[in-house]
């Protein structure tokens, strides 16, 4: 590419998502304002995410004629623990991702679209150095992780950013941020005295500008950081007013920015991701028609900032509104106070809500912070030269649960020393204490109106976590009390509520979550009868065994023992349960220590013992819960089947009797019809991942849904899609490794089963696989038997069919004219 264009777009999406996981099982539990998604992260994946990767380009008849990867032609940040997020559950996106930033490095003279992000997005100039060049060091790493190169921008959390920030970043050799118009205080040309002030004149944000360092003194230092300003107004109407409505409108809107200047210019647009598809419904496929035909025929070049600092870089010098304070942001108009006290700044509530609980909070968690770091730095100054270093390097064993990979990780890193295990763990459990503190620091704990918002709660989880994991058994009670009474001072907008109230309620439960483990996992194998003994949760390693089983007139009992084992925490506990239930009142659960055992099997020893806690099923983790139903659900299932099927085959020549008399048929009677249809329904789908059973079990389910009509039975098709989907995603990969027509076929069996029946398979998923086979194999056959080798009349008709099928999926088949 050469810089011979007069205009230049960047079009910037902030991709992130706070981390969501329950810190003592890793996993995000279901979150009901989510709904019908299970949590936050699938909803806008599946609106935004996965869209942008598979855009779609509809031709004039509604048929997809290209699908389009937007990463390639935007600038964009995915944050780490996003990213992280998406690496677990939804790689082949990610890989999209990941290859439209190396598509870019080719496009783009070496530089790529993807930037770098503070690892957790904490507010930076409100932490320490120390905790700053962390952030930036854990986001370096994992950016050279992901995309296989260094990082040469860096998104700052809400573009919070003062003067130690840009000596942090300069030390840590990042080129450049992206910052909002409103943070500048001035600018003038590069060696010039003259400053102008940019709320008398305004500053031009289609050209790049540098920073120079200063010290706290204000002496010049070494080195500098570029900045690009995004177009506020540009920016803010795409956000929130009605330009990904129409391609058209926005390259319009776009092309009006920039003047008759002879120079190059850069329109710079930068706004939250998410904006695109999830905020704005379909914005992805406004913004791929507009990559794809309004930008050429505008004469406007999409490129990113890293590229556009070869071609134009700065020419002049800017400095930052109170660059020596606290810094500014671009969601605050009073500085950073939006994470540090009642500044005016809200999003949801009422309008009379106030925010007074924000520095309670903060405060809160840096004496926490303290107290945990004096405890590390303790600890690993005993053991090594350089513990901070320490926590830097900790990003490359963060997210492995081996025990053997953290060993070499320290003896590779921190010297040749051999530890014992008992101290390997304990300083995992230091370095996993740190990482929660920093998560407790996420900065949308503090953007909504209420301490009571889920982000806030998340927050004060990960406090909880890094308490547990960071401090001495001694220490944990007198600073967690501390801690508490400090977030009662923080009141909730919510009648008699406050930081401590909520933390109460939410989280302190969570105190003992072994103990809950334990419990949970004793439950499990006692009540539900689970022949498995070993137990995985997340990275927690659960043994249990049975000790004995105790009945008597009004109860029955079992004692367990149980082995807990977390080497990604580095935990390690056992426990011994006695589990009391009866058919009438509420199980509960009786958790001791295990070297502080009981030495008798009366429950009345067990549940007057000084180190017992009890609990009961609704006090567990709700993932644990869920676990507990569908394994009572799947047992009773089973046995209610077979007792209706039985039921069935008795009654069936009577219902059919009963559906002639034009008379309603009683719920009674309905429900284990439905039950009997709904197992039929299940199984026949299974039986379609069978190889050429499709249309013979396609006859077997028209015959069956016609009796579910008949009698008006409730039957939830719903359950079997995601069996189905996959069974169609099998079929469709292996289509791509190998094309034949026997596939084709198969394959629109099984989408006859989805239309005939509509079933709620997610479709455009299936596009997106089925995009990626038009663009390989089928125009490889194309150009064999259309260009080739006409003759092979064989190789015609395979591509006959596939194109007919290609049809079916609803693409358009325009560019494989025969």
């Amino acid at each position: 590419m050469t810089g011979d264009n007069k205009k230049y777009v960047v079009i910037h999406g902030h991709f992130y998502q706070p981390p969501r996981e329950n810190p003592w099982l890793d996993v995000i539990e279901k979150q009901e304002s989510a709904a019908p998604y299970p949590n936050w992260n699938e909803c806008i994946y599946d609106q935004c995410y996965r869209p942008n990767a598979y855009s779609r380009l509809l031709d004039n008849k509604g048929m997809i004629s290209e699908i389009h990867n937007n990463y390639e032609k935007m600038s964009f940040n995915f944050g780490p623990t996003l990213f992280s997020w998406l690496e677990r559950y939804h790689p082949v996106t990610l890989e999209r991702i990941v290859l439209a930033d190396k598509q870019s490095r080719e496009e783009y003279d070496g530089h790529g679209n993807a930037v770098a992000q503070v690892f957790n997005h904490i507010i930076m100039p409100l932490a320490s150095r120390r905790d700053q060049l962390t952030q930036i060091r854990w986001a370096k790493h994992h950016f050279r992780r992901s995309f296989k190169r260094d990082p040469e921008g860096i998104w700052l959390a809400e573009t919070a950013i003062n003067m130690q920030t840009v000596r942090c970043l300069i030390e840590e050799n990042i080129k450049f941020v992206i910052l909002s118009p409103n943070q500048a205080e001035k600018f003038r040309p590069m060696g010039d005295k003259n400053w102008s002030m940019v709320s008398q004149v305004g500053i031009d944000t289609r050209r790049p500008y540098r920073i120079f360092p200063k010290s706290d003194s204000g002496a010049q230092l070494e080195g500098y950081l570029d900045i690009f300003f995004f177009d506020e107004g540009l920016s803010k109407e795409i956000s929130f007013n009605n330009l990904l409505t129409d391609a058209n409108i926005l390259g319009n809107r776009i092309n009006s920015c920039y003047d008759n200047s002879a120079d190059s210019q850069l329109v710079t647009i930068a706004t939250d991701g998410e904006t695109f598809g999830h905020h704005k419904a379909f914005g992805d496929m406004c913004l791929a028609y507009f990559f794809k035909h309004v930008a050429p025929q505008l004469g406007i070049q999409p490129v990113n900032f890293a590229y556009y600092r070869t071609i134009k870089p700065p020419e002049y010098e800017v400095s930052l509104k109170n660059s020596s304070g606290e810094g500014t942001a671009w969601s605050c108009a009073h500085g950073v106070g939006r994470w540090t006290r009642d500044c005016g700044c809200k999003t949801g509530g009422e309008d009379f809500w106030r925010q007074t609980w924000r520095k309670p909070l903060r405060d809160a968690l840096n004496y926490l912070q303290n107290e945990i770091d004096l405890h590390y730095e303790s600890v690993l100054s005993s053991i090594m030269d350089r513990p901070w270093d320490l926590r830097d390097a900790y990003v490359e064993t963060m997210n492995e649960d081996s025990d053997k990979i953290f060993k070499a990780f320290i003896e590779d890193n921190f010297g040749s020393e051999r530890l014992h295990e008992d101290k390997l763990r304990e300083v995992r459990r230091l370095l996993e204490a740190q990482k929660y503190l920093l998560f407790s620091y996420t900065s949308c704990g503090w953007f909504f109106s209420d301490i009571s918002g889920i982000e806030t709660i998340q927050n004060m989880a990960y406090a909880c976590r890094a308490i547990q994991l960071g401090l001495t058994e001694d220490k944990k009670e007198s600073v967690l009390e501390k801690f508490l009474n400090m977030l009662e001072e923080a009141p909730s907008n919510i009648p008699n509520a406050n930081g401590r109230t909520i933390f109460e309620r939410h989280i302190l439960p969570f105190f003992h979550h072994e103990r809950l483990l334990a419990f949970a996992a004793s439950v499990q194998q006692v009540i539900a009868n689970e022949e498995k003994q070993t137990q995985y949760k997340s990275s927690y390693t659960i043994r249990t065994s049975s000790v004995k089983s105790i009945s008597n007139d009004n109860a029955r009992y079992e004692i367990t023992s149980v082995e807990l084992d977390n080497s990604m925490s580095g935990e390690r506990s056992a426990w011994s349960v006695l589990l009391s239930y009866n058919d009438e009142d509420d199980l509960r659960g009786w958790i001791i220590p295990a070297e502080c055992s009981v030495g008798s099997s009366n429950p009345d020893d067990w549940m007057s013992h000084e180190e017992a806690k009890s609990f009961s099923l609704h006090e567990t983790f709700y993932t644990c819960r869920e676990e507990l139903f569908e394994s009572f659900q799947s047992k009773m299932i089973s046995d209610t089947y077979e007792r209706f099927e039985n039921w069935y085959s008795k009654n069936i020549s009577h219902m059919q009797f009963l559906s002639k008399l034009d008379l309603n048929i009683p719920s009674y009677i309905l429900a284990p019809m439905g039950f009997v249809f709904q197992n039929k329904w299940n199984s026949l789908i299974e039986e379609l991942k069978i190889f050429g059973k499709e249309e013979e079990v396609f006859s077997q389910l028209l015959q069956l849904h016609n009796l579910i009509h008949r009698y008006d039975a409730d039957v939830d098709f719903k359950q079997t899609a995601g069996i189905l989907q996959q069974i169609i995603v099998d079929e469709l990969v292996s289509l791509r490794d190998s094309l034949t027509a026997e596939k084709c076929n198969r394959l629109r069996c099984l989408l006859n089963v989805v239309d005939k029946f509509s079933v709620p398979v997610e479709k455009n998923k299936l596009e997106d696989i089925f995009s990626l086979f038009l663009s390989g194999p089928v125009t490889e056959l194309y150009n064999y038997s259309v260009r080739q080798n006409p003759q092979d009349s064989d190789a015609r008709k395979l591509l006959e069919n596939v194109l007919s099928f290609a049809n079916r999926m609803n693409f358009s088949t325009e560019r494989f004219r025969l």
